[in-house]
């Protein structure tokens, strides 16, 4: 997937806005966090499409989705996106509010929905996806749009200061 060493390879520290749109854009999958009915944290994997204007990210989800009724219920979530790859680790994490933009609805009666999920499958899949949103084009979804709260980036091979720090 990536073989090259990322722009930030070798230093430590967080990511400048640009540096974080820059990995977003690569095709990690996304863990969103969500409480469930039962008030217990429930992580899943998901692809997603990053925002940089306004930092948002947008899922597409399968309409029986189980975070999906979380997110009904409480709106708070959590999102990771971590490199596991480079030994930088770089990673961003969000906290906020996910809202549902639209749905449930097929692709096929949601051009919004459609072109998302073409632009995912692109990315995730890469050329054979066009496969996978033909095949899938009638299944319901919904629109999820996470707006941030809070956002903590990092990359490195070192610990930030204020966990050095001897008490």
């Amino acid at each position: 997937m990536f073989t090259q060493p990322m722009p930030w390879e070798g230093r430590s520290g967080g990511l400048s806005d640009g540096e974080m749109a820059e990995f977003l854009a690569a095709p990690w999958n996304g863990r969103l966090a969500t409480i469930t009915l039962e008030r217990t944290p429930h992580v899943t994997p998901v692809w997603y499409e990053y925002h940089p204007a306004d930092r948002t990210i947008e899922i597409v989800a399968r309409a029986r989705s189980a975070f999906v009724r979380h997110i009904q219920a409480d709106p708070h979530v959590a999102f990771h996106i971590a490199d596991d790859v480079h030994l930088s680790h770089t990673r961003v994490l969000v906290e906020g509010t996910a809202t549902i933009i639209e749905g449930p609805v097929a692709p096929h009666q949601s051009p919004r929905i459609r072109a998302l999920v073409a632009k995912m499958v692109a990315k995730y899949i890469g050329p054979t996806g066009t496969e996978y949103a033909v095949r899938t084009d009638d299944r319901p979804r919904y629109l999820i749009r996470i707006t941030p709260h809070k956002v903590t980036t990092w990359t490195g091979r070192e610990w930030h200061p204020r966990y050095r720090r001897r008490e």
